[in-house]
């Protein structure tokens, strides 16, 4: 079942039509299950910045006879979209996103006053043949001048760091030049210095005793510190290797649930069949609990639940220190007001970023490299059968490998033994150990309690 949507107001109503477009359709009535919209004649000068959002599943677009003089960045988010007529418009150039409309059969641009180029991309649009040759035209030029920008952009950041890289080596050689010089007047205040002690010791009459050169010690807190630096890096290096091992086991686990224990190279081939289409999967899942409204209802039950349990855990409280409102209502109600502003600031964020950030883009550029991986990691499992060698070593490895495998199930069987025995040793002696320990709290909260009532009074 479709939804047809049709907006038309005559001329005299050219004074309301932007707000009318802009406060009831798209942000009250937000119709989210149109497929065709029809809202030519109606003299809009431009479209909110929720129009695509709002209209995510629509297939048919007509926005002939306005005065649109662009279309928002994210016209892309239409991904539907198939028939789309911009007739008898003041539009000049298209969003570079436009190539993003990968189902989109149908273009009219004629009546614009389109650049040159795009002009000639476009065509005459005069019959339908020429219409959906004009929607395939435009889609490729733009995704060539995307790519054209991407390339300047990354030659522009080139430029910008070998520039920095200029610098930063000048700013060194200044750096260097300047420390030369220091030690060249060092050593040339200390030469100057040498003469005058020995015309000092002639005029006296005595013999110049030459100078002992004492090498300078390491003092005692830095032999310390270096201790507790050598300390510090074997800590981090055993903690680095304690993450490896961690980080390979759970690699190790991953790739033998996906495979079934079946190392083969066709068990191999349908894991990473498997966990692409797992990934295809969160990321839908993903996508949508992050949609604006799906967040909203997230938030507000995550809210209500964490205000319950509070509320359940100060009524328990306060059956052991009686009424603390007095005490507590200023610093809930300074929490609130922080709660809010930092939940408007977050609300803004977020929308800044769901609006700006090209996401679809992103998932897409992610799921090619995925498929391209995936065919390169065929190219080199076909290679690497063809191997004897090789496959003689996997046999191997595999014969290892499920001797290892019986070792940890033996290992995972004790483990589970001892956690009976620890759990059966809880229920035996969990109730004294809990009646001690609320015994004591309770007499700490008492004892809090009348500290409280001693300052208060």
């Amino acid at each position: 079942m479709c939804m047809y949507v049709c907006v038309f107001l005559y001329p005299k109503h050219k004074i309301a039509t932007n707000s009318f477009i802009y406060v009831f359709f798209f942000q009250q009535a937000a119709l989210p299950r149109a497929t065709k919209i029809d809202l030519s004649n109606n003299q809009l000068t431009s479209l909110p910045s929720n129009f695509a959002i709002a209209l995510t599943n629509v297939t048919r677009v007509d926005l002939s006879s306005n005065k649109l003089k662009d279309l928002p960045s994210n016209i892309h988010l239409l991904q539907n979209l198939q028939y789309l007529d911009l007739y008898n418009n003041q539009l000049t150039d298209l969003p570079v996103t436009f190539c993003q409309l990968r189902k989109l059969k149908w273009l009219d641009l004629k009546g614009n006053n389109l650049n040159p180029t795009l002009r000639k991309v476009a065509g005459d649009c005069l019959n339908k043949k020429e219409c959906e040759a004009a929607a395939r035209n435009v889609i490729a030029h733009l995704k060539q001048r995307q790519v054209q920008m991407e390339n300047e952009r990354l030659q522009r950041l080139k430029r910008e760091e070998e520039m920095e890289a200029a610098r930063l080596r000048a700013e060194e050689e200044k750096q260097a030049k300047k420390r030369a010089e220091r030690k060249a007047a060092k050593e040339k205040k200390k030469a100057e210095q040498v003469p005058l002690i020995k015309v000092k010791s002639e005029a006296n009459g005595r013999t110049p005793v030459p100078l002992k050169v004492v090498a300078p010690r390491t003092s005692n807190k830095k032999e310390k510190k270096k201790s507790k630096q050598a300390t510090r890096s074997s800590l981090l290096g055993w903690l680095n290797l304690l993450l490896m091992v961690c980080l390979m086991g759970t690699l190790s686990g991953g790739v033998y649930l996906y495979t079934d224990g079946d190392f083969s190279q066709k068990g191999l081939n349908a894991a990473f069949t498997k966990l692409l289409e797992n990934s295809y999967t969160l990321a839908d899942i993903t996508a949508e609990a992050f949609q604006p409204e799906n967040l909203k209802v997230t938030a507000q039950t995550v809210s209500k639940n964490i205000v319950d349990s509070s509320s359940a855990a100060w009524a328990a409280l306060e059956e052991y220190t009686g009424d603390l409102s007095v005490y507590t209502t200023p610093v809930i109600d300074i929490t609130a007001q922080g709660l809010n502003w930092l939940k408007e600031k977050s609300i803004l964020c977020y929308e800044w970023i769901y609006n700006n950030i090209d996401w679809a883009y992103i998932v897409e550029t992610i799921r090619s490299a995925l498929d391209f991986l995936h065919g390169q990691w065929l190219v080199v499992c076909e290679e690497l059968s063809k191997n004897k060698a090789f496959m003689s070593g996997v046999e191997t490895i595999r014969t290892h490998a499920a001797n290892i495998l019986e070792f940890l199930t033996l290992l995972w069987g004790s483990l589970c033994k001892q956690l009976g025995i620890f759990v059966e040793y809880i229920q035996e002696e969990g109730p004294g150990i809990l009646a001690t320990v609320k015994e004591q709290a309770a007499g700490a909260l008492h004892a809090a309690k009348q500290s409280l009532e001693g300052l208060v009074k």
